[in-house]
């Protein structure tokens, strides 16, 4: 994992909800009788694939993305119907699934893109007891920091302080000294790595691995449209080959998008895996996944990964 810079103020990145084009054009941008799918993602390197959706999409449809906060966020507007897909975490739509909604998996989006950082003086996992740490509430971040804690001998709830902080706003908490480490996103991670801050240990050694985001839509929508939804699909595989084959294109559409430095991306996208298909080896991380949030009593019973995913032909 490698580290970058600082780029534009957590605020100035994160706003509130706005719906553009894959292009950047406002809401309204749709050619002629375009049906306008939206697709709901977040302002992180590894959630820019959507922005590529247009230039893969199929005759007839335009693509509209609408940035989010957060997972939950994005969840409820797909419960509600106000997007049609969303790129967004895996644990979210897991408790989701979970508690009868009517969400479900059609495709991965991008493992990694996390990571556990702290002050330097910070000597391993087991040296956060009695800290700060910023999480954000739900994300497979904290089912990793949670468990890495657990198995250092410390309560989560008890022996740390867990600071509900967005991921935008982590790296400017740790450099004021408000928190002692974040367990956050990219490009939070790659930032502080860059201004002397380090690894707590590695997230990405758990049972959960680095399982971190898929494509999502409702159970309702696939089963209606299934066609559309293999569609969109397979616009979010091309894109995702796109970015993965020329990181300039990946880096430069970030910078552009989301107002981060390329200095940092550079750095930020060595720590993402992009990803498309389901296949054997995730199912078995989401399974690993399931059942280590409800052993965090994160979810009470885990659903089996059968009603999570739906297999798209």
């Amino acid at each position: 994992m490698k580290s970058p810079r600082t780029l534009l103020p957590a605020a100035a990145v994160m706003g509130s909800m706005l719906l553009v084009s894959c292009t950047g054009e406002p809401d309204g941008s749709a050619e002629g009788d375009d049906e306008v799918i939206t697709v709901a993602t977040q302002r992180q390197p590894h959630l820019y694939a959507p922005y590529v959706y247009e230039d893969f999409a199929p005759e007839g449809v335009t693509i509209e993305v609408v940035p989010m906060d957060n997972s939950t966020d994005q969840v409820q507007a797909l419960i509600s119907g106000d997007v049609d897909f969303a790129l967004t975490g895996v644990p979210t739509v897991i408790t989701s699934v979970s508690q009868g909604e009517d969400v479900t998996l059609i495709g991965s989006g991008a493992d990694g893109g996390s990571g556990l950082i702290g002050d330097a003086d910070i000597d391993g996992i087991a040296d956060l007891e009695g800290r700060e740490i910023a999480h954000v509430p739900g994300s497979s971040q904290e089912m990793a920091l949670r468990t890495l804690l657990e198995e250092e001998g410390l309560d989560p709830d008890t022996d740390v302080e867990l600071v509900n902080l967005g991921y935008a706003d982590m790296y400017d908490a740790l450099s004021a000294g408000d928190v002692d480490a974040f367990a956050g996103a990219e490009v939070g991670v790659s930032m502080a790595l860059l201004d002397g801050f380090e690894p707590v240990g590695d997230i990405y050694e758990t049972p959960l691995g680095s399982v971190n985001i898929g494509l999502a839509t409702t159970g309702t929508l696939a089963e209606e449209d299934p066609e559309l939804v293999d569609q969109i699909l397979d616009a979010h595989a091309e894109a995702v080959q796109e970015l993965e084959s020329d990181e300039e294109v990946w880096i430069e559409g970030a910078a552009t998008q989301f107002g981060f430095e390329e200095e940092v991306l550079e750095e930020a996208v060595q720590n993402i895996w992009l990803g498309s298909e389901i296949d054997e080896e995730y199912r078995s991380s989401m399974e690993a996944l399931t059942e280590n949030m409800v052993e965090l009593d994160v979810i009470d019973e885990a659903p089996e990964i059968d009603d999570v995913v739906t297999e798209v032909d």
